[in-house]
C-alpha cells in the first residue's frame, strides 16, 4: 500500500500503530497513530473508496504535542460552510482557516518542518 510506504519512509517516526478496516468490496478505513521522536503525535484517519481508484471520502490529520495540545488538524467535516475551500479546512490553536485537501505526504512534510 502506497500510504504505508510513505509512512515507513519517514525517518522521524519513532513508532506507529496502523489499522486497516475493509468495510465492503469498495470501501475501507485507514487509521494510523504516528509517534515522532519529540513525543508529538499525528493521528491519520481516511475513509476511502476503491472501486475505480483510491479516493478519500472523509479524512482527518490531527497533529498534537506530547502534552496533547493541538498543533494543527486538517479535515473535511462539513461544519464551516462559509470557507471558500468548504468542506476542507485547517484548525490551528488560534483559528480555523481555508485549506485545500492535503495529501499525507504534504502533512508529513508540514510536521517535519515543525520538528
Amino acid at each position: 500500500m502506497i500510504i504505508e510506504s510513505l509512512i515507513d519512509s519517514c525517518g522521524s517516526i519513532r513508532s506507529k500503530v496502523v489499522t486497516k478496516d475493509k468495510r465492503s468490496d469498495y470501501t475501507g478505513y485507514f487509521r494510523a497513530d504516528l509517534y515522532f521522536y519529540d513525543g508529538s503525535l499525528l493521528h491519520v484517519r481516511e475513509f476511502v473508496f476503491t472501486r475505480h481508484d483510491v479516493s478519500k471520502d472523509t479524512y482527518a490529520y490531527h497533529y498534537q504535542t506530547s502534552a496533547e495540545a493541538l498543533i494543527f488538524r486538517y479535515d473535511n467535516t462539513r461544519h464551516f460552510p462559509d470557507l471558500p475551500t468548504f468542506p476542507h479546512h485547517k484548525h490551528t490553536p488560534q483559528e480555523v482557516v481555508a485549506a485545500e485537501e492535503p495529501t499525507l505526504e504534504q502533512i508529513l512534510n508540514e510536521v517535519l518542518d515543525i520538528l
